[in-house]
């Protein structure tokens, strides 16, 4: 039976960590003390007294907490949780970006569709004057049926004078107003295409309108490249 041998330590079998672990011994020592003398202090003013503590004090509930290192710097500084107005002054402000951004987007896809359907102001221009003709037409027939209806109204009133002092007959009572129906049906049709032919024309206006503005933003674009850029502007 062989005799009873005491194992070997890895350190003896590798001569290169045996040589390895006197510099990992001195490097622990080293930076033991740095890591044991990295503790904060935390300090807040509540009530007009300062307060400090190894953790943030229960005082400073509230507060905002200081976090500060050994040699007293600032290392970060730890807000006062938002009071209730405050989380609704805070979601009020979001909400508000959130409906901003979305109008800024909106305006931007309505620019492009805008300078993409267009070349120059006089073409919305004709475009405006097409489409108020188009509608002025409608206008026209509406007043031709008015003046057809209105002159059957006078044969209508005409044949009525033979029955001031007796009864006006039925089918005469229904022509009146049938008549009247048809009267009234025509000027509401043409109140409603006025109304969209003032509606068409404060649209194109609008549209008119901010064309100009984008031309003039794209001159002033340019005319602000053209600074940095160290050339002259050319004005022809």
């Amino acid at each position: 039976m062989a005799p009873d041998t005491l194992p070997v330590s890895r350190s003896r079998r590798n001569p290169a960590l045996r040589r390895a672990l006197p510099a990992a011994l001195v490097l622990a020592l080293v930076l033991a003390p740095r890591v044991q003398a990295q503790q904060f202090l935390y300090v807040c003013t509540s009530h007009g007294r300062t307060i400090s503590g190894g953790l943030p004090p229960p005082e400073c509930k509230g507060e905002d907490i200081r976090e500060l290192n050994p040699d007293g710097t600032l290392h970060h500084l730890i807000p006062a949780p938002l009071t209730q107005e405050q989380r609704r002054k805070r979601d009020q402000d979001e909400e508000e970006r959130r409906r901003q951004e979305e109008q800024d987007r909106a305006q931007s896809r309505k620019d492009r569709a805008l300078l993409e359907t267009y070349g120059s102001v006089s073409e919305i221009e004709a475009a405006r004057s097409r489409a108020l003709a188009n509608q002025q037409v409608l206008v026209d027939r509406a007043d031709q049926r008015i003046e057809q209806y209105q002159k059957e109204r006078k044969r209508l009133d005409d044949e009525a004078e033979f029955y001031v002092k007796r009864e006006m007959p039925a089918k005469l009572k229904s022509a009146f107003e049938a008549n009247r129906v048809l009267i009234d049906q025509q000027q509401h049709v043409k109140e409603k295409v006025q109304q969209e032919m003032h509606d068409v024309d404060a649209r194109f206006a609008a549209e008119i309108k901010r064309y100009k503005e984008l031309e003039d933003m794209a001159i002033q674009a340019a005319a602000a490249r053209e600074r940095e850029s160290g050339g002259v502007p050319d004005n022809n």
